[in-house]
């Protein structure tokens, strides 16, 4: 896989001193290295909830969405959650946040180090989420077909009216037909 989740990784081990994790994080991000809190849930070995209490602007989203991509997808973990959710109080934010996400799986699929590290099927589910993803899920957006596919990862981005609205199947400003 392209990263462990052995608490036994050390940076010595590694090319420039970098985990696995830190490698992928960075490749993503476009050079940014992940702070301690974004390895350290990317690497704990359970999926749970949790608080995160940290400064805009310190890589929240980053570290949600590159540690679910990396369990997820890369390392194929199916303990995880098939979608990502992200549930936010504004439009602005929402659109934000998909350019954000499109831009790091691209990154992903443009580094030839990490496609060629990439099994076939973590491949395949990249380039899937890179072509479906993220699912815009606001009034006046033409959301991709993301309830066609339930079996397959997803990320859906959206403010709490509209992403409850989509789960019912009556989303705001759809067609009944």
């Amino acid at each position: 896989s392209l990263f462990s989740l052995r608490e036994a990784e050390r940076r010595n081990e590694h090319p420039a001193g970098m985990t696995p994790f830190e490698q992928f994080f960075t490749t993503a991000t476009g050079g940014n290295a992940p702070y301690g809190y974004q390895c350290r849930l990317a690497n704990d070995p359970e999926c749970r909830s949790r608080l995160i209490e940290i400064p805009t602007g310190l890589g929240k989203t980053a570290a949600v969405a590159l540690a679910w991509l990396g369990n997820r997808v890369i390392n194929q973990r199916a303990d995880g959650p098939r979608r990502l959710v992200y549930c936010l109080p504004m439009r602005t934010l929402g659109e934000q946040t998909a350019g954000e996400v499109k831009k790091w799986i691209e990154s992903l699929l443009a580094d030839e180090k990490v496609v060629l590290a990439l099994g076939d099927e973590a491949k395949a589910k990249l380039q899937w989420l890179d072509n479906h993803s993220p699912v815009v899920l606001m009034g006046g957006e033409s959301a991709r077909e993301w309830d066609i596919h339930p079996e397959r990862e997803a990320i859906l981005i959206g403010t709490q009216d509209m992403l409850l609205s989509r789960a019912l199947n009556r989303g705001y400003g759809m067609s009944r037909y």
